[in-house]
Formats: structure tokens, sequence, C-alpha cells
């Protein structure tokens, strides 16, 4: 048996292509967030009571699960990205550290900012990756 990962080869733009298909897919979460949010927004509008307040709290935990799966996706199209030239201890140890700023993320602050319609933080094309800053 070979080493894992042996014989598996992929181009430079076919990791480029998954990356931006890893990116495409995080702002399609948001939209999609976005969009069931205007939903229960029109039901709150003509329900009254538990009814109301139960779908709002389901969808509160539908986009606390989005933002969770939209790290995951910024770790993945991270690594994707730097395994370009192939890994090494030093890449290894970068994901390491992007999975601790991934656990760091307000995951309920962003999930209410991605229903409220800010932008700015829920977007991750527009928003600034603590990534970023290593």
């Amino acid at each position: 048996m070979g080493e894992a990962g042996e014989g598996v080869r992929l181009t430079g733009k076919q990791l480029t292509d998954l990356a931006d298909d890893l990116a495409d897919m995080q702002r399609h979460l948001n939209n999609q967030v976005r969009r069931m949010d205007g939903i229960v927004d029109g039901f709150e509008a003509r329900w009254d009571g538990p009814a109301a307040r139960t779908y709002r709290r389901l969808h509160q935990e539908a986009a606390e699960d989005a933002v969770r799966i939209r790290e995951v996706l910024r770790l993945l199209e991270a690594g994707v990205r730097a395994s370009k030239g192939g890994f090494t201890g030093t890449e290894l140890a970068e994901l390491e550290r992007f999975r601790r700023i991934q656990q760091s993320t307000d995951v309920e602050g962003e999930a209410e900012a991605l229903s409220r319609g800010d932008h700015r933080q829920a977007d991750p094309a527009a928003s600034h990756s603590r990534i970023s800053d290593l």
C-alpha cells in the first residue's frame, strides 16, 4: 500500500476551480438563508403566537447551521488554495491555525446578522476574514 493521497494528481487550475466553487457555495448558502428569512418574515406577519415563534426559532437554528457549514467551506477553500504546491508541515500547521480561528467564530451573532440582512458581516466575499490576518 502506498501513502495516503498517492496517485491523486490535480492541476493548479483544477485546484483553483475547486476553491472558487467552494467560495461560490458559501455565497449561495448565505443567499438561501436570506431567502428563507424573507419567507419566515412573511409567516410572522400573518401568524401570531407559538407557531410563528417556533418557525422563527427553527429558522435561527438553520441559520446557525449554515454559518457552521460556511466556516467549514472557508477552511476547505483555504486548504485547497494552500495545497497548490503540495502540503508541507508548514501548510498543515497553518490549516490547524485556521481551524482554531474557525472555532472562535460567533455562530449565533453571524447567524443573526445573516438573518437581519447585515451583508457586511454575513457575506464571506464582503467580510474581512480573520484568516487573512495570519
